[in-house]
């Protein structure tokens, strides 16, 4: 059972991941219809790159968000941890 710190931690950066994932995909859409807009093409790489340093911190404290992340083949690891929309438990 995890503390409750690490849950903190945990909720904390997930809230990173998603907050740096919804900066991507809003960019994209805005380049979708600006797509000569080369401040927006640089926050948008901006933003991407700080979703996977988020991305790539989070699961290596917590495990893969995303079950196709799972890397270990003698046991299916993503039933372990809390399901990402769960939260702390």
């Amino acid at each position: 059972m995890m503390n409750y710190d690490t849950n903190n931690l945990r909720e904390m950066m997930l809230k990173q991941v998603y907050e740096t994932g919804f900066a991507v995909v809003d960019s994209n859409l805005y380049l979708d219809t600006h797509p000569c807009d080369t401040a927006a093409i640089n926050y948008n790489n901006q933003a991407a790159e700080a979703y996977r340093c988020a991305l790539r911190e989070y699961e290596a404290q917590f495990g893969p968000l995303r079950a196709y992340e799972n890397r270990n083949a003698q046991y299916w690891t993503w039933v372990n941890n809390p399901w990402p929309w769960e939260g702390g438990c």
